[in-house]
């Protein structure tokens, strides 16, 4: 198929173009409670070409593109119709021009994964009975789950030599618990993204998610808290630091959705707190978002983005660093931020609220706002811990940022590395669902 789209791409009249080929053998399983409900392989080729063509109009050079996908079944014919469509949509795309991933004698790193080592079929029964070791509880436990494993063959090849191909893996799992008390019944969902068999890894996921769900089945109204140290822990903590993360973007400073400036602060200009310190790093073991190389084929390394709080570089694909005038890092999808001086337990020596599930928690990289409503939380209020659910948090990251707190304890969260804990100061609780 490959040999054959590029006989006709070069046939046709187009400046450059871009092949990204992934072969996907991809294995599910679906549980009703701990009955097997379904058991399904597959194998599936997926195929997308994009098409560049240049041109200039009033002594400004222009790229103009369009993608499509192409499938297995098409004939000869039928590529060369819809690669000529493309072609000729690309003609009036009016982006300013930027260059291709060239061939460079680059040493590009492998992928190591366990996952490799036996058929998915094999490891799907191994994921299936770590899922429900830890489902003992009476009073509730996992409703239904869903384990996808698919192993990946990537193929990037383009007009500028670029040759790349790598196999990687990644799972998935879905869970979705019940939870009885007194009173009423509980649902939670959960989802877990990793790319390497670890014994024991999963179980002990699950086991931590089958304990909040019970505390969220015991968890009162959450009180009207005005000034409140808010504690965000798990998820949330990824969500919030990812607010960094696009600030750093070239895509994003090209587009004025960010006005920071390599050498100055992230964090504006008073901090009294924590100061944030990411990298990125394109191998982080056990995410499925890790390549040696992006989607151009662009070859990746460890990038040191910002460090104690101060901007050091932009970090992006080749169409935007060529915007920015820059030298590109390529698109690198793993963040690792540090922690802080302080232990969780330091983070909780006064009045607090943490919070650690919410229905859906969100940051907005243009304003700095997040919000989200609360599905389980912890209130201390000097004497006790309480378990809440209920109302919402919101807030603006530029507010917060200059006095925050980041735990010593680190967690890892698929493409993330990080704090497990954040503090922020004086935060308002409605009790109003947003």
């Amino acid at each position: 198929m490959l040999e054959k789209l590029i006989k006709i791409l070069d046939k046709i009249n187009v400046s450059d173009w871009r092949i990204i080929s992934d072969n996907i053998e991809a294995g599910e399983l679906f549980f009703v409670k701990d009955s097997l409900d379904m058991n399904r392989i597959k194998e599936v080729d997926n195929c997308q070409i994009t098409v560049y063509q240049d041109f200039e109009e009033n002594n400004v050079e222009y790229r103009g593109s369009a993608s499509i996908n192409i499938y297995p079944t098409m004939d000869e014919n039928k590529l060369e119709e819809k690669l000529n469509e493309a072609a000729l949509a690309a003609a009036y795309v009016r982006n300013k021009y930027y260059p291709l991933a060239d061939n460079k004698e680059v040493k590009i790193s492998e992928i190591n994964n366990s996952f490799s080592k036996r058929d998915i079929s094999d490891f799907l029964a191994i994921l299936g009975e770590e899922l429900y070791k830890e489902d003992k509880f009476t009073s509730g436990g996992i409703n239904s789950s869903e384990i996808f494993l698919n192993k990946i063959k990537r193929k990037i090849l383009n007009s500028r030599g670029v040759e790349r191909e790598i196999v990687t893996y990644n799972a998935e799992l879905e869970i979705i618990s019940n939870w009885h008390n007194h009173n009423e019944e509980i649902e939670l969902y959960n989802n877990i993204e990793f790319s390497q068999y670890q014994s024991g890894f999963l179980s002990s996921r699950v086991k931590k998610y089958l304990k909040l769900s019970k505390e969220r089945s015991n968890a009162i109204s959450t009180p009207e808290l005005l000034n409140v140290n808010v504690l965000l822990t798990g998820e949330p903590v990824k969500e919030f630091l990812n607010y960094y993360y696009a600030m750093s973007n070239a895509k994003n400073v090209y587009e004025k959705i960010s006005d920071k400036k390599p050498g100055e602060s992230i964090q504006g200009e008073k901090v009294i707190g924590d100061r944030i310190n990411l990298t990125l790093d394109p191998l982080l073991y056990n995410s499925t978002l890790s390549t040696p190389f992006d989607n151009d084929g662009y070859p990746l390394k460890k990038e040191k983005i910002i460090s104690d709080g101060i901007l050091q570089k932009y970090w992006g694909n080749i169409k935007y660093s060529h915007y920015l005038d820059i030298d590109s890092t390529g698109e690198i999808k793993n963040m690792i931020f540090e922690g802080g001086e302080k232990e969780i337990s330091e983070l909780k020596s006064e009045k607090y609220l943490e919070l650690i599930i919410f229905s859906d928690f969100q940051t907005d990289p243009l304003t700095g706002n997040f919000a989200g409503e609360i599905r389980l939380g912890r209130y201390f209020d000097g004497k006790k811990i309480t378990r809440v659910t209920g109302g919402s948090i919101s807030g603006n990251i530029k507010e917060v940022e200059g006095e925050m707190y980041l735990s010593k304890e680190i967690q890892e969260l698929n493409n993330f590395r990080g704090p497990r804990t954040i503090k922020l100061k004086n935060i308002n609780i409605s009790t109003k669902s947003t």
